[in-house]
C-alpha cells in the first residue's frame, strides 16, 4: 500500500466535500424555498462531518489535511448564484435541485473511483463506502422531494 496515494485520494475528497459544504451553505442563504432550506442545512452539516472524519484518517496516516475549496468549486458556486438569480421563483427549485443532483452524482463517482482504484486500509475503505452510501441516499431523498413538489404543482 502506497500511503502517499491514500493521502492524496483523501485530500481530493476533503476538498470536494468542502466545496459541497460551502455550496450547500451558500444556496441555503440564497433561497427562500423552505422545504429545500431544511435539506441544504442538513447536507452542509453532513459534508462538514464527512470531511472532518477524513481529516482524522489523514492525520492517522501521518499527513496534514489541507482544508480548502477548489477553483472549480468556487467557479461552480458562482455559476449557481447566477443561475438562481436569473430564474423565476418557480424555476429556482429545479435549478437548485439540478445542480445538487449534478454535484452529488460527481461526488459519488469520485468516491467510487477512490474506493475501486486506491489500495487502502479496510478501516478507511469502510468510512468511504459509508459516506458514499449516505450521499446516494441523500440524492434519492432530494429526487423524491423534487417529484413530490412537481406533483403538487401539476
Amino acid at each position: 500500500m502506497d500511503t502517499s496515494k491514500v493521502k492524496n485520494a483523501l485530500q481530493d475528497l476533503i476538498i470536494r466535500l468542502q466545496d459541497a459544504e460551502k455550496g450547500f451553505s451558500e444556496i441555503d442563504k440564497a433561497t427562500s424555498i423552505m422545504p429545500l432550506k431544511k435539506w441544504l442545512t442538513i447536507y452542509s452539516k453532513e459534508r462538514h462531518e464527512m470531511h472532518k472524519a477524513l481529516e482524522i484518517q489523514m492525520t492517522l496516516l501521518g499527513g496534514d489535511a489541507d482544508v480548502k475549496t477548489s477553483f472549480l468549486g468556487d467557479l461552480h458556486r458562482a455559476f449557481i448564484d447566477i443561475k438562481i438569480n436569473s430564474v423565476s421563483y418557480d424555476g429556482e427549485f429545479n435549478a437548485i435541485v439540478t445542480e445538487i443532483e449534478r454535484g452529488s452524482t460527481r461526488l459519488i463517482e469520485d468516491y467510487t473511483k477512490v474506493i475501486d482504484e486506491v489500495q487502502m486500509p479496510s478501516s478507511i475503505k469502510d468510512i468511504l463506502i459509508s459516506q458514499r452510501n449516505k450521499i446516494r441516499y441523500e440524492l434519492t431523498q432530494m429526487q423524491e422531494l423534487k417529484h413530490e413538489l412537481e406533483s403538487v404543482e401539476a
